[in-house]
């Protein structure tokens, strides 16, 4: 069991208990926390310096904590990860983001520990990998799966103007590696394949998606 946040805060005076309580309450919502993002860095250093304390904390919520220090970032990583609500496309982009990012991993075009990834290549790696097409228009469809990808910390849309237009890029993060591991990988692809049944797979998918 983790000792209180007080105690704590009054072996390290630097911090406050409320430091503690909203670095712990971002940790679990954020799922992952990366120190190279201006609005997550005093939290996740935070928590790199208290790693065990963060982790037994983690531990009576059902998760463990997964701190990269070469990649800087600290995972909020379920013991027990509920799927059954992921939508299909949802899934299958997750999976899909996964493949991408060990790619470029092995190719050794990583920058920060982030792969960058142009629309055309995710929509060539989504349409080879599943059969299906991504659905880029309305843009709005993608944006929202990304949104979805963005919540749980494993990439996100950038925009970009070059000569006065719009462009957009995915940029696939590091904390993919903890949240979609080995273990999630098994589960989401068998997952995928129930929802893939030919029988009742629109209804499945359906009521999936009306439950976002």
């Amino acid at each position: 069991m983790p000792i209180s946040w007080k105690r704590i805060a009054e072996q390290d005076e630097a911090y406050t208990v409320r430091d503690f309580q909203k670095a712990a309450q971002r940790l679990i919502v954020d799922q992952v926390l990366y120190q190279a993002n201006p609005k997550q860095r005093a939290d996740y250093d935070l928590v790199a310096t208290h790693e065990i304390v963060f982790a037994e904390a983690l531990d009576l919520f059902g998760c463990m904590l997964d701190l990269n220090v070469q990649e800087r970032y600290a995972a909020c990583v379920p013991t027990v990860t509920e799927v059954s609500k992921i939508p299909l496309m949802h899934t299958l982009l997750a999976l899909v983001l996964r493949k991408l990012y060990d790619h470029h991993m092995n190719s050794g075009s990583l920058h920060a520990g982030i792969a960058g990834v142009s629309l055309p290549e995710l929509e060539a790696a989504f349409q080879e990998s599943t059969g299906r097409e991504l659905p880029m228009k309305p843009q709005s469809e993608l944006l929202g799966m990304m949104d979805a990808m963005k919540r749980w910390g494993i990439a996100r849309l950038v925009r970009t103007e070059n000569l006065g237009e719009a462009a957009w890029f995915a940029e696939i993060l590091p904390g993919i590696q903890s949240l979609i591991n080995e273990r999630t990988l098994v589960m989401l692809k068998s997952h995928a394949e129930f929802l893939y049944e030919p029988d009742g797979l629109d209804d499945k998918e359906q009521q999936k998606e009306s439950s976002l």
